[in-house]
């Protein structure tokens, strides 16, 4: 989804009839609306984009999840698993490792992926966690919280997405900042105090040995609500920055629709 929102003014202006340019993307992506929908996509930009170039791309992610795959299933397991913060088991002979990613459990056997006992099917999810298995970082994490751009070579887009990101999770609870706490003690977040005063501050696990820090500020009589969010300066040696950002992206996109059906 990257690929279509880089093509994008990144300003969430609205005039396509979405509220943010995030949200704009992930119905191209599915097939909802057509990029040339955004006023400012350049025409270039639009005959690239056609359905045909974006189930292209879904095919090019499989090939290389498959290669993923192939590489990280002859790692040895256990030494994996307590590298990377999962769980090491042997159920009727079969090794797995257990791990949960924005929450959800996942387990890696040597026939790949599974996500509730079945095949994982989603090309994202498991390049993010085969390159998060693969790497298997070696950098303490240490709470030094910071932003994207705090390392090297970060993406231009990758940074944009984190102000948008931040926006769309502001949004989604700035009528209810009340309700930020009870949803994110759902997903698992731990409570933090820092030096930083904000109305809430929350830590959560997006992968074991990658944390997320998400403060939130409710809106007052000058200001309206925001957020910010922050990874560990050891993030990048568990997780290529490309695919933290669709980590990311996939754990606002997971909060905008449970907080939309709660």
């Amino acid at each position: 989804m990257l690929e279509i929102y880089k093509k994008l003014p990144g300003t969430n202006c609205g005039e396509c009839g979405e509220a943010a340019c995030m949200a704009f993307a992930m119905k191209v992506k599915t097939h909802q609306r057509s990029i040339s929908d955004c006023p400012y996509v350049s025409e270039a930009d639009s005959e690239s984009t056609p359905v045909e170039a974006l189930e292209k791309l879904d095919d090019m992610y499989e090939r290389v999840s498959n290669q993923m795959e192939a590489e990280v299933t002859s790692i040895d397991f256990e030494l994996a698993a307590a590298a990377i913060g999962g769980d090491f088991e042997v159920v009727d002979g079969e090794e797995t490792i257990q791990l949960k990613m924005t929450s959800k459990p996942y387990q890696f056997r040597r026939q790949g992926l599974f996500e509730g006992g079945e095949p994982c099917h989603d090309s994202w999810v498991k390049m993010i966690i085969y390159d998060y298995i693969g790497r298997q970082g070696s950098k303490p994490v240490n709470a030094d919280w910071v932003p994207f751009d705090f390392f090297p070579n970060t993406p231009s887009h990758i940074k944009a997405f984190q102000t948008s990101a931040e926006n769309q999770l502001a949004a989604a609870f700035a009528q209810d900042p009340e309700g930020i706490k009870t949803h994110f003690t759902k997903q698992e977040g731990r409570e933090e105090q820092g030096p930083i005063s904000s109305d809430y501050a929350c830590c959560l696990n997006l992968l074991p040995r990658i944390p997320l820090l998400l403060r939130f500020w409710a809106a007052d009589s000058e200001f309206p609500a925001s957020c910010k969010l922050f990874v560990d300066s050891s993030a990048d040696a568990y997780l290529d920055i490309e695919f933290l950002g669709h980590l990311v992206e996939k754990f606002v996109e997971d909060t905008a629709n449970e907080t939309g059906a709660d």
